[in-house]
């Protein structure tokens, strides 16, 4: 049995590791770049289906071109996180998500249920994100409109 400090040590781990995917998901709902590029190593590995692969760097520039300089809102709902804590400064995760965004110019909206799969590393900064792979389940486009709602899967 591992000893009470060590036990401690990985909870407190955890503990952080889930305040920075909070931290992660608020700052988008936020459109906060900045806060965003904090959660993650500045060589970060990014697989962001459907949007794409790249580095913290491309994750900006992607985000900030769909959402900071748009009207639409986004939610980030993250849930059952299982992680794993390696070692002192490693650690992975897999998390559900529940992501809905609108449009209010067009009245479009996509919802999203998907899993991140997360590794992190220990920095002397905190407990950031070295690599993240958002794998969709189902991913719903639909309008609001006069007429109603219409709605179509086009994943799942």
């Amino acid at each position: 049995m591992a000893s009470l400090e060590e036990r401690i040590a990985r909870l407190e781990a955890e503990s952080e590791i889930r305040k920075l995917k909070a931290r992660y998901l608020n700052a988008c709902d936020a459109k906060d770049v900045e806060a965003i590029r904090a959660c993650f190593t500045p060589d970060a590995d990014l697989d962001y289906r459907p949007v794409g692969k790249f580095g913290p760097d491309g994750l900006i520039e992607a985000f900030t071109r769909i959402a900071v300089e748009s009207p639409i809102v986004d939610v980030h709902q993250i849930h059952n996180g299982e992680i794993e804590i390696v070692d002192a400064d490693r650690a992975t995760a897999r998390w559900s998500l529940g992501f809905s965004t609108y449009d209010p110019r067009t009245g479009g909206f996509r919802l999203i249920g998907s899993f991140y799969y997360d590794e992190y590393v220990r920095t002397a900064d905190g407990w950031r994100v070295s690599k993240s792979r958002h794998e969709p389940r189902t991913i719903v486009d639909g309008t609001i409109g006069e007429g109603g709602v219409t709605a179509r899967s086009i994943l799942g």
